[in-house]
Formats: structure tokens, C-alpha cells, sequence
């Protein structure tokens, strides 16, 4: 009878350890004021970092697993030029139990930022393959893994992250996928190794049929083997099916028509783009050349003067004309056009600029030198 009235009491003494964690434990959790996270969020969405990152702080010191806010306390760091700080902060929660699949994705695209900003490419591309692993239809990743790959020349990579970037963007056309195989290629084409360069080149117009670098690539690998009837083949096909791009392989036709002996063709190639595009001035200009070169003078100086009708503020018109009247003796109409010339002095010819940068260029370029965006050149 002893033993139970024992056993009783201490039945008894458990159950009332018991109540008090329990209501000790609900009345901490009651403690949890969120105001104070609420508060901390208005400051920050009203640019007061300071103030954000002080409740922020407050926020943490009264719930340690208030994940969010320890986020949020990182990225102000960040923002603060102390990305090592930041770091150490959001690391710190990866080693946390508990952590919802939510968690897990803000804090690796915190982690992200914070590596990017630290330069340590490796890392971030670590992190961010870590949540497409989480989160595949993470567009946001893509992106950046994209302009990583971009930054590092990892073609190959670049062009399935493009392709999955495409699928998640439900588009259909592969257009701006050919700018990475030609990519690839590109590299290849600088190690000399032109015929795989050439597959890629290829694969990149089978892709889009308007890749103009491609056509472009295609014909220079053929004339670094000496295979200058095969590099205008190619060159005359980018003509055919994007006749405005014209003017990157007119000069590139020119010498390789002269040195196989067929230099009378760039005539009948000028007059097949002027048929598309009869403002082509490219065409007229290399066409006005070729009669020019052939004494036809007035027949060269009937293309420049239209070539100066359609494009009233381009030098290059005026330029040969006044090279053709120098020839001619024309003392007069070259005095008239020296006038013309002095009042478009300010205009710059065929300059492009890259549309993220701003970084200008001679000459077209697929990857801007200065930022790395991709196909970003426009003039």
C-alpha cells in the first residue's frame, strides 16, 4: 500500500513539473511581440537602414528563430560594403536545424549575393546550383548562374542555363540561344582549332538561321585554312538571309573575291542587296568603289551621290566623292563638298555602344570587353 501512495506522489510531482514547463514555455512564446519585426520592416522598406538593422537586431536578441530577420541583418552589411560580415552572419544559419524549404532559398540567394560581392565565383555558383537543385523553376538563379557563366566564358554551361531559362519563360524561339553556341565556337576559333569551331558556327545558324557572328566565323575559319572560295560561300549566305547585316562581310568579300580572281562578282552581290535594300550604303558605297576602280567615273559618282541622298549625315559618301573629284580636278565640287563635310563633323560613323555599360566600339562586338553582357552592342 506504500509503494502506491509513492508511486501516487510522484505521479503527482511530474505532472505539476509538467504544467509549469508547459506554462512557463506558452508564456514565452507569448512573450514574442511582433511589432517590433514589423516595425523593423516598415524602416527598411522606408530606406532607414540604421533603424531597420538596429529592431532587426532587437528582433533576434528576443526570438533567436526568426530566420528572416537574420537575413535581413546580412543583407544590410552587405548593402554596407562589410560582404565578409554579411557572410559569417548568413552561414551561420546554414548550420541550423529546422530550416523549412523556404528558409533554405533566402538564405542561399543571400549567400549568393554575398559571394558575388566577395568575387568568389566558385561559391556563388556552388549556391546558386544548390537552389535550382531546390527550387528548378527559379528564374532569378538562372539569371544570375547565366551572367556568372558569362563573366567566367563558360559557354557550354551559358547555353543550357540559356535553354532552361527559355523553357521557363514558356517562349518558343531559340533565337537568343545561338549567340552561346557561336560562342563556344568562338572559343575554339581562338585555339585554332577552326573546323570544331565550325561545328558550333553551324549548329548556331541551325538554331537561328539570323545568327549573323556565325556566318561571319563560318567564312574567317574558312580563310585561316586558305579555303577562300568556301569562307565566300558562307559570307554570300548571310547576305541572302539577313541582307542588312551586309556591311560586316562586303570588305571581307572584296579581298577574297580579289585574290581567287572573281573581284567583278562583288558588283552583281551589291546589286542583289540594293534590290532587297535599296538604302543599303554599304552596298552603294562598295559598288560605287568597284566602278570607281574601274574609271566609270560617272557611274561611281551617280551611287555616292544617291548614297548621300539617303544617308544626308554619313561622312562616307562625301568622303569618296571628294576623292573622285580630287581624281577628276574638280576643284569646285570638291570645295562644295568639303563644306558639307566641315558641317557634319561632329557625326561618328559606325560607332556602337553597349546598351548595359555604355562602352563604345569601333567595330560590332557579341561580348562587351568591359561588362561581359552578351549581344548587348547596338549603334
Amino acid at each position: 500500500m506504500d509503494s502506491l501512495v509513492i508511486i501516487f506522489l510522484l505521479a503527482i510531482i511530474a505532472l505539476i513539473f509538467i504544467y509549469i514547463y508547459y506554462d512557463r514555455l506558452k508564456k514565452e512564446k507569448k512573450g514574442i511581440d511582433p511589432t517590433l519585426y514589423i516595425d523593423a520592416l516598415k524602416a527598411l522598406l522606408d530606406g532607414q537602414e540604421d533603424k531597420a538593422f538596429s529592431k532587426f537586431r532587437d528582433v533576434v536578441a528576443e526570438d533567436s528563430s526568426n530566420v528572416d530577420a537574420y537575413v535581413r541583418i546580412g543583407d544590410i552589411l552587405r548593402k554596407y560594403n562589410k560582404p565578409d560580415k554579411a557572410l559569417q552572419v548568413h552561414k551561420d544559419l546554414t548550420i541550423r536545424h529546422g530550416l523549412t524549404v523556404d528558409d533554405k532559398k533566402v538564405i542561399l540567394r543571400a549567400l549568393t549575393e554575398d559571394f558575388i560581392l566577395l568575387k568568389d565565383i566558385p561559391q556563388a555558383k556552388s549556391a546558386l546550383k544548390e537552389l535550382l537543385a531546390i527550387e528548378g523553376n527559379s528564374h532569378w538563379a538562372a539569371e544570375k548562374l547565366l551572367e556568372i557563366y558569362a563573366q567566367t566564358g563558360e559557354w557550354e554551361e551559358a547555353f543550357e542555363i540559356k535553354e532552361r531559362l527559355i523553357k521557363l519563360e514558356g517562349g518558343k524561339s531559340k533565337s537568343g540561344l545561338a549567340i552561346y553556341k557561336f560562342l563556344q565556337g568562338e572559343k575554339l576559333y581562338n585555339e585554332k582549332e577552326y573546323h570544331k569551331a565550325r561545328i558550333h558556327f553551324k549548329e548556331a545558324i541551325n538554331i537561328d538561321p539570323t545568327c549573323v557572328p556565325a556566318y561571319i566565323f563560318v567564312g574567317d575559319s574558312y580563310l585561316a585554312e586558305n579555303r577562300e572560295e568556301n569562307a565566300v560561300e558562307f559570307w554570300k549566305k548571310l547576305i541572302k538571309n539577313v541582307p542588312e547585316a551586309a556591311h560586316f562581310v562586303l570588305g571581307r568579300l572584296k579581298r577574297a573575291l580579289f585574290d581567287i580572281g572573281k573581284f567583278g562578282e562583288i558588283s552583281s552581290i551589291c546589286i542583289e542587296i540594293l534590290e532587297i535594300s535599296p538604302k543599303n550604303l554599304d552596298a552603294r558605297l562598295t559598288l560605287a568603289e568597284y566602278h570607281y576602280k574601274k574609271g566609270e567615273y560617272s557611274v561611281a559618282s551617280e551611287h555616292l551621290t544617291q548614297a548621300m541622298d539617303d544617308h544626308p549625315d554619313s561622312y562616307l559618301p562625301v568622303l569618296d566623292l571628294a576623292k573622285l573629284y580630287l581624281t577628276l580636278g574638280d576643284k569646285k565640287k570638291l570645295a562644295d563638298l568639303i563644306n558639307r563635310l566641315d558641317e557634319h563633323r561632329e557625326a561618328v560613323e559606325n560607332e556602337y555602344h553597349c546598351t548595359r555599360c555604355g562602352h563604345k566600339s569601333k567595330t560590332k562586338k557579341w561580348l562587351c570587353p568591359s561588362c561581359k553582357a552578351v549581344d548587348s552592342f547596338i549603334n
